[in-house]
């Protein structure tokens, strides 16, 4: 019988995402997520004590992966207006990249995995994954002006969202995705091009944010 320092956490939380995907999050039990890995059964409790704490993972781990690439786009030097194309097309690759991550993702929320009842470890972890988007994308929408800022959150969370989704309706996103994700920012930006600055040249009405919502 397999040890079970023989699988990784993330092991379990693919083959979770592989059985949401086709079943829902009944089908994620933990003896079909070990028949799946090829594990026994107590070496998904070995890494996650109750099965809301493995619900849970399936939905932070694809959110905490989505982010380790997607925040420091936002938060990088240059063009703001490049920098909002770059990241609306970046929705799109990597949703292209990481099918399964990016589908469970389109079709479900947290609310659908993350719950009271989660261990305080799996709660403050998505609080604090949420808290570090809601900061990130408050310090991009601090480089526009104040009026342009739902167009921003527009053009580089709203609009890539809804193409993701739209996208894994036909299978899921291609390249014409990821074209049609950047010219719908472009457009949506260009009218507050101008006025956009870079990080260290904000003007003293650009420095307050809001939080997108």
């Amino acid at each position: 019988m397999p040890m079970p320092g023989k699988f990784t956490a993330d092991d379990f939380v693919d083959a979770a995402i592989r059985l949401i995907l086709e079943g829902g999050p009944g089908a994620a039990t933990a003896s079909a997520v070990a028949q799946v890995v090829g594990a026994p059964s107590g070496s998904v409790y070995h890494r996650f004590p109750t099965r809301r704490d493995l619900l849970a993972a399936a939905w932070l781990t694809p959110v905490r992966r989505f982010q380790e690439d997607f925040l420091p786009l936002l938060a990088a030097d240059g063009d703001p207006v490049a920098i909002g194309i770059a990241a609306a097309s970046h929705v799109l690759r990597w949703s292209a990249d990481h099918h399964e991550a990016a589908a469970l993702l389109a079709r479900y929320s947290r609310s659908d995995f993350v719950s009271a009842d989660c261990s305080a470890a799996v709660l403050t972890e998505a609080d604090a994954l949420d808290r570090r988007a809601a900061e990130a994308l408050d310090r991009f929408l601090a480089r526009f002006p104040a009026a342009d800022r739902d167009r921003v959150l527009l053009a580089v969370i709203d609009a890539p969202l809804a193409l993701v989704r739209r996208s894994f309706a036909a299978g899921g996103p291609d390249d014409d995705a990821v074209e049609l994700a950047a010219d719908v920012a472009r457009r949506l930006l260009a009218s507050g091009s101008a006025r956009a600055t870079s990080p260290g040249r904000r003007s003293s009405s650009q420095r307050t944010s809001r939080r997108p919502g």
